[in-house]
């Protein structure tokens, strides 16, 4: 009976370990296709900015990948999700939108608005920020 147990538990034990190497390597190839994409674009100064995978999710052969980018000169930030699929066993982006769950607009402080566009987002009664 114990080496019954013994057994099923190292089976166990392996095929886990071999799914989170399996992970850890999507991972790795989604941040590298990410970077080869955005290595591909002329219209993007890569030098001026720090960016950050701040979350993957893969599901089959499809992931998605929430990007910060953060301007090294000044306190700007954006978030861009990236569509990704695997194709012939290594991941491409397929589609990148800006967005994802925490952003907001590159260049603009938090709690601003559009000039001339007279709305507010602070709370109503509150003192003009300037």
């Amino acid at each position: 009976m114990n080496r019954r147990v013994l057994t099923c538990t190292l089976i166990l034990l392996l095929d886990f370990a071999s799914g989170c190497k399996k992970q850890a390597n999507d991972q790795d190839a989604i941040r590298a296709s990410i970077e080869k994409h955005l290595n591909g674009r002329a219209d993007l100064n890569l030098s001026a900015m720090d960016r950050e995978v701040k979350q993957i999710s893969v599901t089959g052969d499809h992931a998605t990948a929430e990007v910060e980018f953060r301007l090294k000169q000044g306190d700007a930030s954006m978030q861009v999700e990236y569509a990704l699929e695997r194709q012939g066993g290594e991941w491409t982006v397929t589609n990148s939108q800006p967005g994802g769950q925490n952003s907001r607009p590159a260049m603009m402080p938090p709690h601003s608005t559009a000039p001339g566009s007279g709305a507010s987002t602070m709370p109503p009664g509150h003192p003009p920020v300037n």
